[in-house]
């Protein structure tokens, strides 16, 4: 997994202060940007989907981690489980539900690792059901 040469090269209680002073205090963003997010469908019940492109390669031109993933819509009623990939290595995983009574837009905290400029984040889906898809975005924060 290509996490953050400069976050690793940095070893001295100094450099850890400052990696933690840009992580709490970097400005937040959004991927897509000013567009609506990217469907993921799954596969049979409780099988991943195939992988999905969520932020292409060489986007995020600036050392980054996730914070939240955005559930802009869930189609059915159901368990869904959405896993995050730098390219084909995972880095989180969130679970959500839809119920009858909610709508599915929802922000789910998630943690990641520092990822290297570049890096291309893709996604994959299972729920209960079976066959359903999120559609989802993602919010990060640069170092």
């Amino acid at each position: 997994m290509p996490i953050a040469a400069h976050i690793a090269d940095r070893t001295t209680t100094w450099d850890k202060v400052e990696i933690l002073e840009e992580h709490a205090h970097s400005q937040s963003k959004c991927y897509p940007t000013l567009a609506g997010g990217v469907a993921v469908l799954g596969g049979a019940a409780w099988t991943l989907g195939n992988f999905v492109e969520i932020v292409p390669v060489n986007t995020i031109t600036e050392d980054f981690d996730i914070h939240y993933v955005s559930i802009e819509d869930l189609d059915a009623v159901d368990t869904y489980e959405i896993k995050l990939y730098v390219e084909t290595t995972l880095i989180s995983c969130v679970r959500v539900t839809k119920s009858a009574n909610q709508d599915s837009t929802t922000q789910v905290p998630v943690q990641t690792p520092v990822l290297a400029a570049n890096s291309q984040i893709q996604a994959k889906v299972a729920t209960s059901g079976g066959g359903d898809t999120a559609t989802i975005a993602l919010h990060y924060h640069v170092y």
